[in-house]
């Protein structure tokens, strides 16, 4: 557990002394005065809130590994400041399992860097296909790149409004999609389809990643 969500957990609940001036839930001034001196003097978090570059979105995870597991994988390469770990619902058990993938954001874009490298060819054991590392998966837009210029437009989205949560596709360039989906799930399934060769483009190999609004401008500028 985070030392900031560790301290956070072990305030008492005094729910008749408490204020926004301490840090505890909003009541009265009066209330919150006398917060100060049951409670002790207010919590001070010095923790900045790591940027979106600092997130990397993991695929290939087998159904039986926990929070735990792929933390012991990725503290290796720095402080890691959240995980989210998707599940779903085993049929038979009735309990969850792994649903395949996680979000892990690192306090630190370095940390995040290494973790992207060091992971492209990992595998977890007992399994057979490496782990898959996205940087930066914040939101449900996803860039193909690498489209065929000689395909008209009108058969490129034809082919690509067949993948699930399809909301609009735009053009960046000539060869470069932009694909807004639903959400996040559906831009995620749809970067592990094209990653582990599905085709999108007959006859093409395609490239799929994150917006980066930055590369964006710089292509709009050119």
């Amino acid at each position: 557990m985070l030392a900031h969500m560790e301290l956070l957990r072990k305030v008492p609940n005094f729910p008749n002394y408490t204020s926004k001036l301490w840090g505890y839930p909003e009541r009265t001034l009066d209330q919150g005065e006398a917060s100060l001196v049951v409670l002790g003097p207010p919590l001070h978090l010095y923790h900045s809130l790591p940027s979106k570059n600092c997130t990397v979105h993991v695929s290939g995870i087998p159904d039986w590994c926990s929070m735990g597991n792929v933390a012991d994988i990725f503290s290796d390469f720095g402080k890691i400041f959240s995980i989210e770990l998707s599940v779903k619902m085993d049929m038979k058990t009735r309990k969850p399992k792994c649903n395949g993938w996680a979000l892990v954001t690192f306090c630190g874009y370095d940390a995040a860097q290494k973790a992207c490298f060091a992971h492209l060819n990992r595998r977890i054991p007992g399994t057979a296909n490496p782990l898959s590392i996205y940087k930066g998966i914040v939101n449900n837009v996803v860039l193909l790149k690498n489209l065929p210029s000689t395909m008209a437009k009108a058969q490129i989205i034809m082919n690509i409004s067949e993948y699930p949560g399809v909301v609009s596709i735009g053009f960046v360039g000539g060869t470069t999609s932009r694909i807004i989906f639903e959400d996040l799930d559906y831009a995620l399934l749809f970067m592990d389809l094209v990653s582990g060769g599905g085709v999108v483009m007959e006859g093409f190999t395609c490239t799929v990643e994150p917006e980066d609004k930055d590369e964006l401008l710089d292509e709009d500028s050119a």
